[in-house]
């Protein structure tokens, strides 16, 4: 059974409900009106009601490259999601998606079975942007197809093999009053000139990587696993700095990307045995984000795409450890102004998280 934020078994498909509360734009004081952008440059829609319907997939990566003098093969396991359709709502500061997985496109049993709870969220207020982070993954199976597996089957399949991964990214668009993430990525604005942005910011993740036994193959790397290193802790935090631009071609056609990188201070330990070495060292960190569409006045529809690369190197084994997740999404959106009524309603719970 796999799960996404909160789960609910039906029928053997899958609920998966996102709601998040953007309650930061009342941190940074945050207001909906147009006086805080130029609105020749991109109109906001935040007073209207954005419904959206989508697919998506989720993917996590788990990248093991050996030292440079050993001889074993870089390995990649990689998790067993599956696509879901999905429906979703944004009024101001509120967001809600709902999706089910689609049990004619769900994953290849041969690659085994991922049970995970995902809560990659995304949120853009006017001038900040942030990405939380909570993942419990159990189940991964190792690609290139082939390598290690058992004779008779194509994969080789860690059914034992857990991932946990904690974190939130923060970064402030300093040109915000031209420039919109939202248009691009939440559809409830639209940009329609062509603008960019510096980002600075910063992150923090925490992250486990364990097995029942050694992570890395006893036929793959001999000497890995007589060590039985079966756990890998890390801690990472620092400030970053990036890039984000939109390239709007006749008014409505949009090409979105962005990137961030973070030099954090890292502590990561490898564990085996009695043993629990640790490591001390900075590394740079990525985030990317990317998008294509077309976006007007009443809709839009876009294709995007959400990634970020962290970098841990064991204090033990001197192998590299590199966790990639991240999420696809096509994404077709409308806008429709709310009734006088449902507006007196749901207004004062906005208000409390971003008050005029």
């Amino acid at each position: 059974m796999r799960r996404e934020v909160l789960l609910f078994k039906l029928s053997g498909a899958h609920l998966v409900l996102l709601a998040f509360p953007v309650f930061m734009g009342s941190a940074w004081g945050q207001t909906p009106h147009a006086r805080d952008h130029d609105s020749t440059q991109y109109q906001s829609y935040r007073e209207q009601l954005t419904a959206r319907i989508y697919l998506s997939r989720k993917y996590t990566v788990i990248k093991f490259t050996p030292p440079e003098k050993s001889l074993s093969p870089i390995l990649k396991y990689r998790a067993n999601t599956s696509l879901n359709v999905g429906i979703g709502a944004s009024y101001r500061s509120l967001t809600l998606n709902i999706g089910i997985g689609v049990s004619s496109f769900n994953p290849n049993s041969e690659k085994g079975e991922t049970k995970y709870l995902d809560m990659q969220g995304h949120f853009y207020t006017r001038k900040w942007n942030y990405d939380f982070m909570g993942q419990v993954y159990h189940g991964f199976y190792l690609t290139p197809e082939g390598l290690a597996a058992p004779e008779g089957e194509n994969y080789y399949v860690r059914n034992d093999m857990h991932l946990e991964l904690f974190g939130i990214a923060a970064f402030r668009a300093l040109n915000d009053r031209k420039f919109s993430y939202q248009a691009g990525l939440v559809q409830n604005e639209w940009q329609k000139k062509s603008a960019g942005s510096f980002l600075i910011g910063g992150e923090a993740f925490y992250g486990s990587i364990h097995a029942d036994s050694s992570l890395v193959p006893s036929e793959l790397d001999p000497g890995y696993a007589e060590k039985d290193i079966s756990k890998v802790h890390f801690l990472e935090i620092g400030p970053g700095i990036g890039y984000a631009y939109s390239l709007i071609i006749k008014k409505h056609f949009f090409i979105l990307a962005s990137a961030a990188i973070c030099l954090d201070l890292r502590y990561s330990q490898e564990i085996y045995q009695a043993n629990m070495p640790g490591r001390l060292d900075f590394t740079p960190n990525f985030s990317a984000r990317a998008g294509i569409g077309y976006n007007s006045q009443k809709w839009s529809l876009s294709i995007l795409w959400f990634s970020t690369r962290i970098h841990v190197l064991g204090a033990e084994s001197d192998y590299r450890y590199s966790l990639s997740p991240g999420n696809y999404r096509l994404i077709y959106a409308r806008r429709f102004t709310l009734a006088h009524e449902v507006k007196k309603v749901i207004n004062p719970v906005n208000d409390l998280i971003e008050p005029n």
